[in-house]
C-alpha cells in the first residue's frame, strides 16, 4: 500500500513513488495501478501542470495449471466459387483463461492451390483469452477455369503447440471448393428433340437440370426437390432431370427450330445448391415428316396455334392386321395453343343418330400423341339390324382392348390405308410409366388441352402429395339392355358397347371427359388436362373445349 503523498525535497525538482509488486501464485490477467495528483490538497504555492494521472501495469508471471486439448472440424465443409466460403473451427475443451491468446499452428494441403483457388492462409490462429474457439475462413477465388471439385485440408501442427495445449481427436479436417463452371455436352438436336450426353462433374451429391425457351432460369432455392419431366411443352423454366448420376437425357420438345436454354444445378447434402453458373444455349434443327420407315413428328407454334405434323409411323412394335399394313403418310392438324373451356358445353366424340358422313360431322378424333400418332377411341362399329341390315348408331362397339376389332396388345390398329392409331391403353408409348412419378405429357387433345397418362398427384394442387393411379368416373350399367336382339342388342350390360357404360359424378378422380384441373410438371401453374386411364373410357370420349375442325372424322 502507498502512503498517499510524496515529498519533493528542498533543492530537488522531483520524487519517485515505487510500486512494490507482490509476487503471488494467482493466475491473473494484467492489472493496473493509477496515481492521480490530489489537486484540491496541493500546497498553496503549487498548481497542476499537464495530466493529473499516470498508469502503470502489473504483468502476471503465473501460468495456468490447466492443460488444454484442441480439435479441428470443417464447420462449413463445402463452398462454391461465387458462393459460400468454407470454414474450419479450431476449438479448446475449455475456455482459455491463461490471461493471453493461445496461438494454434496448422499446415495446409489438398488439391486446391493457395493463392490461386483461395487466398493463402497465415498458418496459425489465435484463440483469445476468455474464448474457447476460433475460425479459419477460406476466401475462395472465383476463376474461369473448369476444374471440378477441389479440397483444402487443415492439419493442426502438434509439434509446435504451446506448452499447455495437446491434441484431441483427428488432427485434420477437409473442406471442398465446388467449381461453378459446368459445361454441357450435347448430342443430337434434331427436330423435336435435344439430347444432353453429359455435363461437367463437380463432385456434387446430385444434379438438377432445367430447360427453358428463354434465358430466364432463376437460381434454385436450397431444399427444393423438383418434379421433372423430359417432355417440354410450355414456355417457362422446367426441370428435366434430378439425380445423382451424370447420364444422357433426351428431351422431347413440342416446338422445333428454336433456341433452348439449359442450366445445371449441383447440390450437396440436404440439397444445398450452387447458384452461380450460367445457362448454355442449344438450337434444334429443321424437322421432317417424309420418312416411310421411321417415326417423325414436328410441333410448331405461331399466333396461338399449335401445329402438329407427322408421318405417322409408330416408334414401337405393333401387331399384324388383316385390313392393311402399317404405312407412313404425312398428316397435319392445327390445335388451339391457348385452350379454354367451351361456352357450348361438352362435345362428345360420337353421334347416335347416324354414321360419320359429311352430313353428320359429329364424330371426332380425340387428339395426337407426342410421337405424332392419333388417339381415336371411336371404333365406328354400330349394331346392325339382323333382319334389315340397317345400322343402329345408338349402339356402337367399344374398341379399347386387345381383340376388339383387331386392336393389338399395344392398344392400336390401322385404318384401311394403314394409318396406325391408338384406341386403348398405349402401353408402348409409355413403357417407363410405373407410378413412381407423375406421368409425362403424351400429347394434345383436339381442343388444345394436354393429355397425360394415368399417374398423377394425389392432390392435384400439391406436387408433394404423392403419386396415385387416377380412376375414371365411368362404370358399367346394371341390369339388361332394352333391345330385342334384332334391331338393337339385348342381354346384360357387359361392356361390348360404349352405351353399356354410364358416368357417375364423383365415382372416381376424373370428370365426364376423363380430365381434371391441376398442377403438372409441364404446367407448374396448373392447367386442365385429360387422362388416359386403364379402365373405360381409357381414351377420353368428349372435349371440354372447342375441338379444331381438323379433328372431325372425314377431314
Amino acid at each position: 500500500s502507498l502512503s498517499g503523498s510524496v515529498d519533493i525535497a528542498n533543492g530537488a525538482q522531483s520524487a519517485t513513488v515505487t510500486i512494490e509488486i507482490t509476487d503471488d501464485s494467482d493466475v491473473e490477467v494484467s492489472e493496473t495501478v493509477i496515481l492521480t495528483l490530489d489537486e484540491g490538497n496541493f500546497p498553496s504555492n503549487v498548481t497542476l501542470n499537464g495530466d493529473a494521472s499516470a498508469t502503470v501495469t502489473i504483468e502476471d508471471n503465473d501460468v495456468a495449471s490447466t492443460t488444454y486439448t484442441v480439435s479441428i472440424t470443417a464447420s462449413t465443409a463445402t463452398g462454391a466459387e461465387g458462393g459460400t466460403n468454407p470454414a474450419f473451427t479450431i476449438s479448446l475443451d475449455a475456455t482459455n483463461d491463461t490471461g493471453a491468446a493461445l496461438s494454434i499452428p496448422y499446415t495446409v494441403s489438398g488439391t486446391a492451390t493457395a493463392g490461386t483457388d483461395y487466398t493463402s492462409l497465415s498458418g496459425s490462429v489465435d484463440i483469445a483469452n476468455g474464448a474457447q474457439s476460433a475460425t479459419v475462413t477460406l476466401e475462395i477465388t472465383d476463376d474461369s477455369d473448369v476444374e471440378g471439385s477441389e479440397t483444402v485440408i487443415l492439419t493442426l501442427d502438434e509439434g509446435n503447440f504451446p506448452a499447455d495445449v495437446a491434441l484431441s481427436g483427428d488432427a485434420s479436417a477437409t473442406a471442398s471448393i465446388q467449381d461453378n463452371e459446368i459445361t454441357l455436352t450435347f448430342g443430337t438436336a434434331d427436330g423435336n428433340s435435344i439430347t444432353i450426353d453429359s455435363w461437367t462433374d463437380v463432385g456434387a451429391d446430385g444434379y438438377v437440370v432445367y430447360i427453358s425457351r428463354a434465358n430466364n432460369i432463376s437460381d434454385m432455392t436450397d431444399g427444393i426437390d423438383p418434379v421433372t419431366s423430359t417432355t417440354y411443352g410450355h414456355q417457362g423454366p422446367q426441370p428435366i432431370y434430378d439425380g445423382a448420376t451424370i447420364s444422357s437425357i433426351t428431351v422431347t420438345l413440342l416446338e422445333y427450330n428454336k433456341d433452348y436454354y439449359f442450366r445445371v444445378f449441383p447440390y450437396w447434402g440436404s440439397r444445398a445448391y450452387s447458384q452461380t453458373h450460367t445457362a448454355e444455349i442449344q438450337a434444334t434443327t429443321n424437322c421432317s415428316t417424309t420418312s416411310t420407315t421411321e417415326n417423325q413428328v414436328c410441333f410448331t407454334r405461331s399466333g396461338g396455334v399449335l401445329t402438329i405434323s407427322s408421318n405417322p409411323y409408330p416408334d414401337h412394335s405393333t401387331g399384324n392386321f388383316p385390313n392393311a399394313d402399317v404405312t407412313a403418310s404425312e398428316i397435319t392438324a392445327d390445335i388451339d395453343a391457348t385452350p379454354a373451356f367451351s361456352a357450348n358445353g361438352v362435345t362428345y366424340l360420337w353421334d347416335e343418330s347416324g354414321p360419320p358422313t359429311p352430313s353428320n360431322p359429329n364424330f371426332w378424333r380425340f387428339g395426337f400423341a407426342s410421337n405424332g400418332l392419333g388417339f381415336n377411341p371411336m371404333g365406328l362399329k354400330p349394331w346392325t339390324d339382323t333382319g334389315t341390315g340397317e345400322e343402329n348408331w345408338a349402339w356402337q362397339s367399344k374398341v379399347t382392348e386387345t381383340g376388339e376389332t383387331d386392336v393389338d396388345n399395344v392398344g392400336g390398329h390401322v385404318t384401311s390405308v394403314g394409318k396406325y392409331h391408338y384406341h386403348g391403353d398405349m402401353l408402348l408409348l409409355a413403357p417407363d410409366e410405373d407410378g413412381s412419378r407423375h406421368s409425362q405429357l403424351y400429347g394434345y387433345a383436339g381442343d388444345g388441352f394436354p393429355i397425360y397418362y394415368k399417374y398423377s398427384y394425389a392432390d392435384q394442387q400439391d406436387p408433394t402429395s404423392g403419386v396415385v393411379e387416377l380412376q375414371s368416373s365411368w362404370q358399367l350399367k346394371s341390369g339388361t339392355r332394352p333391345g330385342d336382339g334384332v334391331s338393337a342388342p339385348d342381354g346384360s350390360y357387359d361392356g361390348t358397347y360404349i352405351q353399356d357404360f354410364e358416368y357417375v359424378q364423383g365415382l372416381g378422380d376424373l370428370d365426364e371427359c376423363n380430365g381434371r384441373w391441376g398442377i403438372t410438371p409441364e404446367y407448374p401453374d396448373g392447367t386442365y388436362y385429360y387422362v388416359i386411364t386403364a379402365d373405360y373410357p381409357v381414351i377420353p370420349a368428349c372435349f371440354m373445349g372447342d375441338p379444331g375442325s381438323d379433328f372431325q372424322i372425314g377431314n
